[in-house]
């Protein structure tokens, strides 16, 4: 045993003493390389010979002048000792050895809690298999969309909690006040088909529109300011929508500039440190795999693109005819949109009855111009050949100045119905005499051409049907006027408990995104799914291979389908404040949008023959979901300053305008040295440089962020290049 031990003692120190040999010549020959790595002599697993290098490394540094070296040499070496010792000298302690393990075992802690949380992020496994074999362009499609179905979530909330459920708790119930009754003559076909399809009947004196909620200042035990509520959550809604979207933008931008240095070394990124070596899933290797060969083509396309030599000349002239048959397309829609709306108030003026279609008409044009027109769009953009993420940001601003067209084209026809409205209201509201409860009656009576009416009218009996009533005398009073003509017919005037211009707004903006989401659905199945069955099974038997030539397989258009969220978005918050479930509606069709477009992308798509890298911010989409909501957001703001709300329905009926409810409850609520210093801040002298101000810290408090993250990445670069 003790021969064993001397002999492999023996070997240690003839081991130790040949690498300082090899050491010493490698000092005297003045090898400035890496020929004889120092480090190497010591990283070692075996405790022993990590033990007995430090010593030597040690002696070197204790007899470091009685070498025959050069100054140069012994500098070399008592630099590259020191570093040895300072390196493996702390793996001998105990205590090093256990921080050692524990940050092992945090790591590995770490990477599993990791994993776990991957369970918990909705639809994470789902995108990741997509951008594994569709590239990090479809991909930001569905990334986007999820992060809208959590805007929408927190939406819902604000108004659920706040808006909806204490009126359902604490509010009047269904049926005790006028606005929330159906109408008698209303009832036989409120369950109707036609009536249902309408938003009419039941759904429209529920809570899901503006009319159905109380007019009462407080409801409840607690006194819960309903409609005080739902002006600030109406006004809550605009509000976290921009800081949520401007705090997303600047984030993405931090995260672009502080990974600019990764666009260095391209192909060596991705060729030797792109694999996970922790995977052991077969499938997750599969993907993995996907996942590499899509960035390897998006590099090698990146590149190509740059290298690409291109007649400006042609190029040019194509571009502008290009752009004029966008500029023509988006003329004709809007001109379309524009006539069925005109056509439609004409309809509604001449007939009393309307078909289904003459009812649906504007919603159904539009979505069809909706889903159309992009596709124009895209042959369109084959001409100007521009690089694949500069054409999808063209066809994403064309298919947008389109969308915005058809929404302001609807709304401004809804504004013409809304001042129909507000001057029938007016109307019925001068009318002196008491109507009775029946739709229509017509009475007849001999007077002398210039005279005055008798009051009472005795003796006029109201006829309807085979159904006679005698009307009281005292029952009505008759109005006087000085100049009259027999048989003279007085139209019907809608009787007050129809007359909710706010709610009318909101039945119409349901019913557009609910035919939207259909024709969504529509799309989808005769475009992808059932194309795709066309291709694959009868391309033996056809002409010409179905797969390579028309129809093919269909491809995923990223720039329609991010438009059609940023559209379907701006129609939320520009019907949210008059349907208050509007967000969880849109919440439900943005979990069907997920589950079916991510079906038929790996159903029924084929990856792109260019596949290209996506913005790693995705502030373009940002931008333009910005610019929407902005958009959006002034048409509700002109109803609310503009218009007068309704008479009988609401919670601020009886209000001059909309917001003078906030007004009210600061002069009735609140002492008033609060009503003064708040008529202060309020002015626009005060709110103009406070918003301005607030967004120059906001703006220069990322950029320093973003500063600060790239100094710590160049001072981590720089330390690494001095070690090496």
């Amino acid at each position: 045993m003790k021969t064993s031990k001397a002999s492999q003692r023996y070997r240690s120190i003839r081991r130790n003493a040949s690498q300082c040999y090899l050491y010493q010549d490698s000092l005297l020959l003045g090898n400035s390389d890496d020929s004889f790595n120092a480090d190497e002599t010591g990283d070692s697993s075996d405790p022993e010979q990590i033990f007995q290098n430090i010593q030597f490394q040690k002696d070197l540094m204790a007899n470091i002048r009685c070498r025959p070296w050069t100054m140069g040499q012994k500098l070399r070496a008592l630099r590259r000792a020191k570093e040895i010792v300072l390196k493996f000298e702390g793996r001998l302690t105990r205590t090093r050895g256990y921080q050692a393990a524990g940050a092992e075992l945090w790591r590995k802690f770490a990477r599993l809690a990791c994993n776990f949380v991957v369970i918990f992020i909705p639809w994470e496994m789902r995108i990741k298999k997509i951008e594994s074999h569709f590239g990090s362009g479809v991909a930001s499609y569905f990334i986007f969309l999820r992060w809208l179905f959590g805007i929408n979530i927190v939406l819902t909330v604000m108004t659920g909690a706040f808006v909806v459920l204490p009126e359902l708790i604490a509010g009047q119930p269904f049926g005790s006040t006028a606005s929330k009754t159906i109408p008698r003559e209303q009832i036989t076909s409120a369950q109707d088909l036609d009536t249902v399809w309408s938003l009419g009947g039941y759904l429209q004196y529920s809570v899901l529109f503006y009319g159905y909620y109380g007019r009462e200042r407080r409801i409840g035990r607690a006194g819960y300011r309903l409609p005080l509520a739902y002006f600030l959550v109406g006004m809550a809604v605009f509000a976290y929508s921009f800081i949520v979207l401007l705090k997303k933008m600047a984030k993405n931008s931090r995260t672009s500039l502080a990974s600019a240095s990764n666009e260095n070394y391209t192909f060596c990124w991705r060729v030797f440190c792109a694999w996970d070596y922790l995977i052991g899933n077969p499938e997750a290797a599969e993907s993995k795999t996907a996942a590499i060969l899509n960035s390897i083509r998006e590099a090698i396309l990146e590149e190509q693109e740059k290298k690409k030599n291109k007649n400006m000349a042609v190029t040019v002239c194509l571009r502008i005819i290009a752009n004029i048959l966008v500029l023509l397309s988006l003329a004709g829609s809007i001109y379309l949109i524009y006539f069925v709306v005109d056509r439609s108030q004409k309809l509604e003026q001449s007939k009393k009855e309307l078909t289904l279609w003459e009812k649906n008409e504007v919603s159904v044009v539009v979505s069809l111009v909706t889903m159309l027109a992009p596709s124009a769009f895209d042959l369109i953009a084959a001409l100007e050949m521009y690089h694949p993420r500069t054409t999808l940001r063209f066809q994403l601003a064309r298919v947008l100045v389109l969308y915005l067209g058809n929404l302001y084209s609807l709304i401004i026809a809804l504004l013409d119905k809304v001042n129909s409205m507000n001057i029938e209201e007016a109307a019925t509201k001068n009318i002196t005499s008491h109507w009775a409860d029946a739709p229509t009656f017509s009475a007849t009576r001999t007077v002398p051409e210039e005279g005055q009416w008798p009051t009472p009218g005795s003796g006029a009996e109201l006829r309807r049907n085979t159904s006679t009533w005698v009307v009281e005398e005292t029952s009505f009073l008759t109005s006087i006027t000085p100049h009259t003509k027999a048989n003279k017919t007085v139209p019907y005037m809608q009787g007050p408990q129809g007359q909710c211009w706010e709610t009318y707004v909101g039945q119409e903006m349901l019913k557009l995104s609910v035919i939207d989401m259909l024709f969504t659905v529509a799309s989808i199945l005769l475009i992808d799914f059932f194309r795709g069955l066309f291709v694959r099974y009868l391309s033996d038997y056809w002409c010409w291979d179905l797969e390579s030539k028309f129809p093919e397989y269909g491809e995923f258009k990223i720039a329609e389908n991010v438009l059609h969220l940023v559209y379907n978005q701006g129609m939320i918050w520009m019907g949210a404040f008059f349907s208050p479930c509007l967000p969880a509606f849109n919440v439900l069709k943005l979990i069907g949008l997920m589950y079916l477009r991510s079906w038929a992308v790996l159903t029924c798509n084929v990856p792109h023959q260019q596949v290209f890298r996506a913005s790693r911010s995705n502030n373009f989409y940002l931008a333009m979901l910005l610019f929407m909501l902005f958009l959006c957001m002034l048409p509700t703001i002109f109803a609310i300053v503009h218009y007068k709300p309704s008479l009988n329905c609401g919670p601020f009926s009886g209000q001059e305008k909309i917001y003078d409810i906030v007004s009210e409850t600061i002069e009735n609520d609140f002492p008033t040295w609060f009503h003064a210093v708040v008529g202060h801040i309020s002015s626009p002298v005060v709110i103009l440089p406070a918003v301005l101000l607030l967004m120059l810290i906001y703006y220069l408090q990322s950029i320093a962020r973003s500063l600060k993250l790239s100094s710590q990445q160049l001072r981590m670069q720089i330390q690494n290049a001095s070690i090496i």
